[in-house]
Formats: structure tokens, C-alpha cells, sequence
């Protein structure tokens, strides 16, 4: 039979259709934008015909008035993920939540696990072929309608037909409805600054030409409106919105450099207002896939440099992520979360990224926390976290030990938080008994000082601030040290650099102590390759300045960069000069202070000379 005449006898109404739903059974309904709400509506007109009805849904983002209270004799909702529209019902025993890894769902509804009775898809009409699109919802819609013993899909022609897995075949749906409505649109809340900075902070962990994955969240979608100084950036991600469109429009979004399906942004739903519906309307730019594929973790890593940015309710302080609930009350689930983490950590180049406000809204509570609130579920083991990001900077946990991975956490905790979070890391002797951070709240790390820039053979490093995170590297950057190196600094044969003496030296308070440092590497897996650091005289405003540069990296200009860096700070901070103590052999170090300007020596002993050098003394 032609598919037009398939389809012609099976146009119905919305209400012949939905007699096609009986007492008990499991009915599955389509996803967030894509949510056939004419569908929906027969359904619940039919509500005192019906018992005991269990209506499954991916993620809610239409009314879900199948969760009041009146038709729970009715309907009983199954969430694969939570809602904003089914959160109360849930937390009120009033729904079921079902924890699933996103790429496990459709082998749930092919095996018979969970079977269905009843689909409601939305589709495009049919084109000159005879097939519907599921435009801006495939997800798990397509294997719902692919497993359902009866598939209902309403018509609309307001449903964009979009590239990829997303057409069925006429014959494959049982009853069409036509219904031609708007579709959901989906607006993301006003930014606050600190969803801003988290965002800002996130986006400096990408890199032109990486893959990315952005997880459905208000701060994981901020980190798009930060990404137009970027280029040649790939998509293998969830969900796309209008930030999405916006970035392939300005050349930021190519797909040019990725490995898996180069070219195309790979996703499983859209959301956004019908500007971004439109443009992936037959928009060979995008395919839209399948759960089981896009959330399939061997599926992501194909993905080299693949970047997942996910959001989180808590984070310990060993590192254990929270995500689908606050305690015993369900928030989300477990989505794609860990999906996409694994995925990008098998990647070649790949990194997870876990991004979280400091504080509760209301400012009362951490969340990096000393252990996750009780009932809470763990979506992301020790194991599985690399970077996590608050508004205070960046954390990388991946390889750490618990000592460094409790420190790097308590270090972007909000400050007011810091201390009663050390004082826990060495109730549980996550760290040293006589562990200390100054207390930050007075001594916040100056970000502003962190610059990228590059030595003189044109190898790219960082200039900034030292860190009380930087104990280990800075133990290691001692100990690479050649002998010739420590007795310039030193002035004798120095053996070790204990964690006693170590956390002294990076504990400072950015004001009286300051030290710079450069390094080499990403974000987290930085090696220290010089350090330049002045103490503040008491009594005047000089300040004893020095400089250790990496033997490796010695005549690369890394003396003048941290120096120029050191001075410009001092001066803004009302120090009046530098001196320092050198032997008089010592060339390198005594070129470098020489570039300040002229300065006056002493002769403390024979070879051994005291360097002065005020700034308003004229420069060199």
C-alpha cells in the first residue's frame, strides 16, 4: 500500500487515538521541547476512564499536569530524569524516578525490561518519501517508538525536519493526529555573577579545536557565551540551543578538527526559542541521534580532545560528585553525566569538567563540602573526576592524592568556608596534622596576575601567582635543582625542602609576601619552571626580592618576565625599590636586576654583594 494512503487511514483525532490507552498500562511520552502536548492533553481528558496508567517521559519541560494530585489514582509519572515540573510530585512520593545511564535506556525498552504499551511522539508531516522527522526530540523518542506496541505521533507542522537518525517510515506509526501548534520554547534564566565567573573559569579549559559537550544546566550553558575568542571547535553534546546557533554563525563552531563524524554537531534533542527550531530545519550542519549513540561513552572518545562540561549539587572533598539529588530530595538524575565524563576521559586529549556555584543561592552553605549530604547519590566516583570549577578558580583532581585533591578543593571553597573545611580534611588526616591556609577571606589569590605569555624560543608559558595547592610542585621544582643552582639561591648546600618548610612558602599573603611563578602545561598539570618572589621590609617600604629559574630553562629570558611581573605588582602596591643579595659571580642574576634600573652594592663579604634598586631612581 502507498504510504499515502497508510497514512490517510490512519489520520484520527486526538480523542480516537488515545482510546487506544487501557487500565495498567506503561505509556511513554516525548521529550522536553518536543513534547506532543495536544497528545497529552486527549490523554488526560480520558483520566476518569483510566487506573493505574504509568506515564514515562526522558525530561519534562512542558506543564506534566498528569503529576497533580487529583489524578494520582489515575497516572503515576516515571522519570528517567527529574524536571522542574516533576520535582514535587517525586519528593512527595507521588512519582517515580528511574537512576539509568542515558545510553542504557534503549536497550531497556528493545529487551522488554521496561515495555511499552503506548508512544506519544510529535513529528513533521511526511515528506515526499513517506517519512516523518522527530525533529528536535530523538533521544530516547526514537527507541520508545521503535519498542511501543502502539505509536501515536501528532502532526504538527511547526516541527522542524532535522538531519541525521530522525525519520521513521509512515508504516511504522499507528495513528496520526494532526494538531499544528507552537512548540515549547525553553528560555534559560538571567546569569548572576557567579554563574558568569564559573563560566569564564570553565571556558579557559578549552582550547581551539577541542570537542565539547555541554550538559543541560544554566552554568554549563553560560560557558557557550564565553567561547567567542575560540576557533575550530567541535560539537558531540546533549542538547543545542540559540547560544549554539549563535557560535556556528560566528565561525567559532566548525567541527573541522574533530575525528568522530568531522563537520557535523552531533546532539540528541534542542531546546531554545524558535529561532534555533528554524535553523536546524534540514540544516545538514546537525545530526540528531539517538541516545544509545550520542550518551554511549566508546561512542563519545572516539571524540579526540572531547571537553564535557557538567554541572553538580556538591562535590566532597576527595572529590565524589552529587548531581541528581540534595540530600534525600531528587533535583535531576543521572542523565548524561558520568556518560559523558567516561566518554571524555577516554578520549585522547579529553577532559571532564565538573562546574558548581561555592555556595547555596542564599550563601549559607558550602558546596564543596566535607562529606556529601546524607542521602545524597554519588554520580561521579573519586575516579572519575578531573576538573571541578567554582567561582574561585580551578581544581584538578585526576591522579591526585587525597591530601592534594582535599587541598586543591578547600582552596576554591568560598573563603568563609575554608577553614572549618581544613579543619575536617585533618579530622579524617586527609592532610598533614599541621597542615595551614592563611586565611583567605583577607588574602584572596589575585587572578588578575595571571598572564600567558611565552620565553624567548617561543615556548608558551604562564606567569602567576603561587598557590597553596603549588606544595608538591613547588617540592619538585626544588628538588630538579641542580647543585650549582641551590647555592646561587641559597647561599649553601640546601638538601631538602620538607613539607614543614614547603607550605610556608606558598602560604603568603599577597601583600607583605608575594611570589610568581611560570609553568609549563595545562591547568592543573603545570610543572614550575621559575619562581621569582619578594618579602616586604618591616620597618621601610623595600622589599627583598629573588629569582630560581629551572636549570633546563636557563637563558630563556624567564629571570626578566618574572621580574617585570614582581615589580609591576610591588608598585601598585606602594613598594618603593627591590634589593637582593647575590654573589658577584653571579652574572645572570645581576643582568636581570640591572634591567630595574641603577642600583647601589654593597660588599657584605668578599664576594657576596647587597643590590639596591629604587623605582624613582630613573629606569635602565
Amino acid at each position: 500500500m502507498a504510504w499515502r494512503d497508510i497514512y490517510e487511514r490512519r489520520r484520527v483525532s486526538a480523542r480516537k487515538a488515545l482510546k487506544a490507552v487501557r487500565r495498567g498500562q506503561r505509556v511513554f511520552v516525548g521529550s522536553a521541547c518536543a513534547e506532543p502536548r495536544a497528545l497529552v492533553k486527549a490523554l488526560l481528558d480520558r483520566a476518569d476512564d483510566l487506573h493505574d496508567v504509568e506515564i514515562l517521559h526522558f525530561v519534562t519541560l512542558g506543564e506534566a499536569a498528569y503529576t497533580q494530585q487529583r489524578f494520582d489514582k489515575r497516572f503515576r509519572h516515571n522519570a528517567f530524569f527529574v524536571g522542574p515540573s516533576t520535582r514535587e510530585a517525586l519528593n512527595q512520593g507521588r512519582a517515580d524516578y528511574t537512576p539509568v545511564f542515558m545510553h542504557d535506556i534503549p536497550g531497556l525498552f528493545a529487551s522488554g525490561q521496561v515495555p511499552l504499551d503506548v508512544a506519544l511522539i510529535q513529528v513533521s508531516p511526511p515528506d515526499q518519501h513517506g517519512f516523518v522527522s522527530l525533529g528536535i526530540g530523538v533521544d530516547v523518542t526514537r527507541s520508545a517508538a521503535e519498542n511501543a506496541r502502539r505509536v501515536i505521533a501528532q502532526v504538527n507542522e511547526r516541527m522542524p525536519r532535522t538531519m541525521g537518525n530522525s525519520y521513521l517510515p509512515v508504516s511504522a506509526i499507528d495513528a496520526f493526529v494532526e494538531e499544528n501548534e507552537e512548540l515549547i520554547e525553553f528560555t534559560w534564566p538571567e546569569p548572576d555573577p557567579v554563574g558568569q565567573r564559573i563560566a569564564e573559569n570553565a571556558a579557559r579549559l578549552i582550547e581551539d579545536g577541542d570537542c565539547l559537550h555541554i550538559g543541560y544546566g544554566q552554568i554549563p550553558h553560560l560557558v557557550l557565551s564565553n567561547l567567542f575568542n575560540k576557533r575550530n571547535l567541535g560539537m558531540h553534546t546533549e542538547v543545542v540551543s540559540d547560544a549554539v546557533m549563535d557560535l556556528i554563525e560566528a565561525g567559532v563552531v566548525t567541527g573541522s578538527q574533530k575525528t568522530n563524524l568531522p563537520g557535523r554537531v552531533v546532539c540528541s534533542f534542542c531546546i531554545g526559542s524558535r529561532r534555533i527550531y528554524d535553523y536546524v530545519d534540514l540544516n545538514p550542519s546537525f545530526l540528531f541521534l539517538p541516545s544509545g549513540q550520542v550518551y554511549n561513552p566508546l561512542e563519545i572518545a572516539r571524540n579526540e580532545r572531547m571537553v564535557s562540561i557538567g554541572s553538580a549539587l556538591e562535590v566532597d572533598i576527595t572529590g565524589q560528585v552529587s548531581s541528581e539529588s540534595m540530600g534525600y530530595q531528587l533535583y535531576s538524575g543521572i542523565g548524561g553525566r558520568l556518560d559523558f565524563m567516561r566518554g571524555a576521559a577516554m578520549s585522547l586529549g579529553g577532559r571532564p569538567v565538573i562546574v558548581l556555584p561555592s555556595t547555596t543561592r542564599d550563601g549559607q552553605k558550602t558546596r564543596i563540602v566535607s562529606r556529601l549530604s546524607q542521602g545524597a547519590g554519588v554520580v561521579a566516583t573519586r575516579g572519575d573526576v578531573y576538573y571541578v570549577v567554582t567561582e574561585y578558580g580551578i581544581a584538578y583532581l585526576h591522579g591526585r592524592t587525597m591530601r592534594e585533591r582535599a587541598m586543591a578543593l578547600i582552596n576554591i571553597a568560598h573563603p568563609k568556608f575554608r577553614d572549618e573545611l581544613l579543619a575536617s580534611a585533618k579530622e579524617h588526616a586527609y592532610v598533614y596534622p599541621d597542615q595551614i591556609l592563611l586565611h583567605a577571606e583577607q588574602n584572596l589569590y589575585p587572578e588578575e596576575v595571571e598572564a600567558p605569555t611565552q620565553m624567548r624560543d617561543g615556548t608558551p608559558i604562564t606567569v602567576r601567582p603561587i598557590k597553596p595547592t603549588d606544595e608538591v610542585a613547588l617540592q619538585e621544582f626544588f628538588y630538579s635543582h641542580s647543585e650549582e643552582t641551590v647555592y646561587n639561591r641559597y647561599f649553601r648546600p640546601v638538601r631538602a625542602l620538607p613539607h614543614v618548610t614547603a607550605q610556608g612558602l606558598v602560604n603568603i599573603d599577597y601583600e607583605h609576601d608575594m611570589a610568581i611563578l611560570a609553568t609549563t602545561g595545562l591547568i592543573g598539570k603545570e610543572t614550575i619552571v621559575g619562581l621569582g618572589r619578594y618579602v616586604r621590609d618591616k620597618d621601610d617600604d623595600l622589599a627583598e626580592v629573588a629569582y630560581t629559574i629551572h636549570d633546563h630553562y636557563q637563558g630563556q629570558g624567564l629571570g626578566t618576565i618574572l621580574q617585570d611581573h614582581l615589580t609591576a605588582y610591588a608598585k601598585a602596591r606602594g613598594v618603593k625599590g627591590f634589593w637582593a643579595v647575590s654573589f658577584g659571580s653571579n652574572k645572570a642574576m645581576l643582568s636581570v636586576f640591572g634591567k630595574l634600573g641603577p642600583y647601589t652594592k654593597q660588599v657584605i663579604e668578599p664576594g657576596v654583594w647587597r643590590v639596591e634598586h629604587r623605582f624613582d631612581s630613573g629606569e635602565a
